[in-house]
């Protein structure tokens, strides 16, 4: 098999925030499927994803741990949300419930 960057088989989710119970039927037998190594993404990282990485990666590495230091640190940097505007709480939040 073929290295891919994704999993096109990935199983898309109904709801954004995945339910905390167990569903019936939603567990894949052992060893009675593929095991891709991108095997949680459904498709590969745009560039806006890998840019935002970047700048997470700067604002973790500044020893932030709390949601607004993250907001103003990505501001700091200039970085901007999909639409081009500063980042608010609610916008990254909005996001990160988006990307998964």
């Amino acid at each position: 098999m073929a290295h891919q960057d994704y999993n096109p088989q990935l199983k898309s989710w109904q709801r954004i925030i995945p339910s905390t119970e167990p569903g019936q039927g939603y567990i894949e037998p052992p060893g009675g499927f593929a095991n891709p190594v991108w095997q949680t993404r459904a498709n590969v990282p745009g560039e806006f994803e890998i840019d935002l990485l970047a700048a997470l990666e700067e604002v973790f590495s500044d020893g932030v741990t709390e949601l607004d230091a993250l907001v103003e640190g990505l501001n700091a940097r200039q970085h901007r949300d999909r639409h081009g505007q500063a980042w608010t709480q609610e916008s990254f939040l909005q996001e990160m419930a988006v990307l998964g």
